[in-house]
């Protein structure tokens, strides 16, 4: 199984920041100061996203 793009990592408070592995942005921006539960949503989207675009890219 391929690994996958985005992932949380926990700040020094409670709050969590998204991480992409390639650039360390998300869509050019840092998503920071997020619950838990907003990082763990947001990051299944985020990975589903990217591996929709590499299905749709190796296809071609």
């Amino acid at each position: 199984m391929e690994s996958q793009r985005y992932d949380l990592h926990k700040n020094l408070n409670i709050y969590w920041t998204i991480f992409d592995g390639t650039t360390g942005l998300v869509n050019g921006f840092v998503r920071d100061m997020l619950t838990a539960e907003e990082g763990d949503e947001l990051v299944g989207k985020l990975n589903r996203i990217d591996e929709e675009e590499q299905r749709r890219f190796t296809l071609r």
